[in-house]
Parts: structure tokens; C-alpha cells; sequence
């Protein structure tokens, strides 16, 4: 079942750019559905949408952990993952 994840990474908006391309490029053939990320206060709050739970867990513990470790962001605290109904491309 296709889930929407939430969570805030605590950075800012410039490192968030230089990483965003990179994660993206990642995270497409991992499953991502929907991806967007808006400043919010302390950091970038973010909404995934993600085939399933599993494929979102699995990127944050590969290219995610490693991308963020890298650029000194620390894993988010406040990851919410809800199943939805639906979640589709277009």
C-alpha cells in the first residue's frame, strides 16, 4: 500500500538545494512517487509520497542516510508514515 511520509530535516535551505538533485536522482528508482520540501522554522519540512513503507525505510538506511550524513544533516525525529488510498504520478 502506497504511504505519504513527513518529516523535518534540520538544515537549511542552501545545503537542502545542493543535496536535493542528488537524493532525487536516488530516490526515483527506489520507488519515490511525490517528493517537495518548503522552508519551515529550524529546517525543510518534507512530503514523500512512496510505493510502500519498506522502499522508504530502505532508502532512508542507503542513499538517504549517506547523502545526509555527508552533508552533516542528522536523520529526522519527527518521520510520520501514513498508508493513503492513493498516490499517483499524474
Amino acid at each position: 500500500m502506497a504511504v505519504m511520509v513527513t518529516l523535518t530535516l534540520k538544515t537549511d535551505a542552501a545545503t537542502y538545494e545542493r543535496l536535493h538533485s542528488e537524493l532525487i536522482k536516488a530516490a526515483v528508482p527506489e520507488g519515490l512517487i511525490f517528493h517537495s520540501g518548503r522552508e519551515v522554522p529550524g529546517g525543510i519540512a518534507v512530503t514523500d509520497f512512496w510505493p510502500t513503507a519498506e522502499a522508504f525505510q530502505s532508502f532512508m538506511g542507503g542513499p538517504a542516510g549517506a547523502g545526509m550524513a555527508a552533508a552533516g544533516i542528522p536523520q529526522p525525529d519527527d518521520v510520520q508514515i501514513t498508508p493513503v488510498l492513493t498516490a499517483s504520478k499524474g
